[in-house]
């Protein structure tokens, strides 16, 4: 977890020397130069995926240099793009996989990699085809996908670390602490699995086309389990339950959520003076740890198993 947004230290992003002697597709490239590109090869960005292409060399590498990574990693690239990271991540890596859905660009990434054995490049769809085992993730994510690839990563592959581009707003969420506005139910569910540290805002004129937002580079590793819960499908359930009122008080929304799922409203005091998080259920939803919403739920999970709540779903 890391500092609220307006405490969080930023790394500045150096600006190494650029070697023109590269070809067009490995050097920090121009509007122009991009546009040209994704002409020759039919793509056309499309805004309802968030795509947008990194520009500056001098960035990636210093991404994939965060990722430390040596010859003993296998590693994974989600959105290759026109393969900016994917040439650093090469170098770096005993073996790059990288994951793209535009078959146009499937088509620059072989051109590009054609003769470098240790990338492989897979047409598909990051959120449901099988993804490598790998030891590290580093990607500029398809903005439009952050929250489910994020936990499907979490969920499917067991890496050490991974280094991934969010948008701004995105990225101060997963760090968030409670209290702050931006502390909500993506804040929960992500915390109770991880931790993401931030490693450095790119100012978004370095990308074609131009998002409206900056973005923010973070490192992601799994937490510690501890405290966990007693059943993490039961406190899923009750953080998207609760949390669809992020602004009501704890009482009010468990009164709101036991009246949704059937059960008498009343109930919610006696889940409340049953558990042993020391609230009161005057509580803000968004002041409230993730420690006590674990021994709050350990509490719901107790009244499931007594018959007094119905089983968890839609979690």
């Amino acid at each position: 977890m890391y500092d609220h947004p307006n405490e969080m230290k930023r790394n500045e992003i150096i600006h190494l020397h650029e070697d023109r002697s590269m070809s067009m597709l490995v050097n920090s490239l121009s509007d122009i130069e991009i546009s040209t590109l994704l002409r020759k090869y039919g793509v056309q960005p499309k805004k309802k995926r968030g795509q947008s292409f990194l520009k500056d060399q001098n960035i990636a590498q210093e991404i994939v240099r965060a990722a430390e990574i040596t010859t003993d990693d296998t590693v994974l690239e989600i959105g290759g793009g026109l393969g900016v990271l994917t040439k650093w991540l090469a170098e770096e890596a005993g073996h790059v996989y990288v994951i793209e859905i535009e078959a146009c660009l499937v088509d620059a990434l072989t051109d590009l990699f054609r003769e470098t054995k240790n990338v492989t490049i897979i047409k598909g769809d990051a959120l449901t085809i099988g993804l490598p085992q790998v030891t590290k993730v580093v990607s500029n994510l398809p903005y439009s996908i952050s929250s489910e690839i994020t936990f499907r990563l979490l969920r499917d592959v067991n890496f050490d670390w991974a280094i991934l581009m969010y948008q701004k707003e995105f990225a101060n969420r997963l760090g968030a602490r409670p209290g702050s506005e931006d502390y909500s139910r993506l804040t929960i569910n992500f915390q109770y699995l991880a931790e993401a540290e931030p490693i450095m805002e790119i100012p978004s004129r370095m990308f074609y086309p131009q998002p409206v937002v900056d973005s923010i580079v973070v490192r992601i590793r799994r937490r510690p389990h501890d405290p966990q819960a007693r059943d993490i499908e039961i406190f899923q359930w009750m953080i998207n339950g609760i949390y669809s009122y992020p602004k009501k008080s704890l009482r009010n929304a468990l009164r709101i959520w036991f009246k949704t799922l059937g059960v008498e409203r009343n109930l919610a005091e006696e889940v409340i003076e049953q558990s042993e998080a020391g609230l009161t259920g005057d509580e803000h939803l968004r002041g409230i740890s993730i420690e006590s919403l674990v021994v709050l739920a350990d509490t719901i999970f107790e009244f499931v198993r007594d018959g007094k709540l119905p089983k968890a779903r839609g979690s």
